[in-house]
């Protein structure tokens, strides 16, 4: 059941494992989130799952994390709900940030780094069962997952090698002038990518028209042009007193 403390704190009675979530009401809606548990069963946090998916642009939603990670299907359900949400959501790594902890903090809008923090890189431990038959389908249905999940968390934060070293079975630890300096590249790389992809895009645009609809572009831009020299001109002349 949930109930309302100072400062608009909602919880959940007595002992449990679902993250405290804490609302501050202004123009728009700020909440705070504790991540200090492992992640255990996704039914903990469906309550952070409807928060994020009914949160309106403009809301803010800031994560405080600090755990070792835990099961990736009650993790999955939370990025999902983070990649459809209106809201603005910020990671603040406060202590541990490891394994899904860290895919957490880095799947956040913006980030906040404490000091002496750490933050933990591995690929996925999973468990199989059943008949033989099915244990080799699960296997190869989870390693196969695994690799485009570490791939697609960690890209730009760990190099190619490094992300290779991981699906070896390789753990990466960080500090926190480490984790600021790595979110930084990270940034310039996708700020330069995204300028590239823009002017991929206008290239491909123009290269994608016929000489005739060349010509029809430019009449229309000249015809643009020439209005507005004749409203800048319609401006500059004196008023007559």
């Amino acid at each position: 059941m949930l109930k309302k403390q100072n400062n608009y704190a909602l919880g959940v009675d007595g002992e449990t494992l679902s993250p405290n979530i804490f609302a501050k009401a202004s123009q728009f809606m700020e909440y705070t989130i504790h991540f200090s548990q492992e992640f255990s069963h996704p039914s903990h946090y469906d309550e952070v799952v409807s928060l994020l998916m009914t949160a309106e642009e403009g809301d803010v939603i800031n994560m405080m994390i600090n755990n070792f990670g835990g099961r990736v299907d009650a993790l999955n359900s939370i990025l999902n709900a983070m990649s459809m949400t209106h809201a603005t959501v910020n990671g603040f790594l406060i202590g541990q940030g490891c394994s899904c902890a860290s895919v957490l903090f880095l799947a956040c809008h913006n980030w906040v780094v404490g000091d002496n923090v750490t933050l933990m890189i591995h690929e996925q431990s999973f468990f199989v069962g059943g008949k033989a038959s099915e244990t080799k389908k699960q296997h190869e249905h989870y390693q196969k997952q695994n690799e485009r999940f570490i791939r697609d968390t960690y890209k730009n934060f760990l190099t190619d090698e490094e992300i290779d070293q991981v699906l070896k079975g390789q753990d990466f630890y960080f500090e926190d002038y480490e984790i600021n300096e790595r979110l930084k590249n990270r940034n310039e790389i996708i700020t330069t990518t995204s300028l590239e992809d823009l002017d991929q895009q206008g290239q491909d645009a123009i290269d994608s028209l016929s000489d005739e609809e060349i010509s029809e572009e430019i009449k229309i831009l000249q015809g643009v042009l020439r209005q507005r020299k004749k409203e800048q001109r319609e401006l500059e002349k004196p008023i007559e007193q």
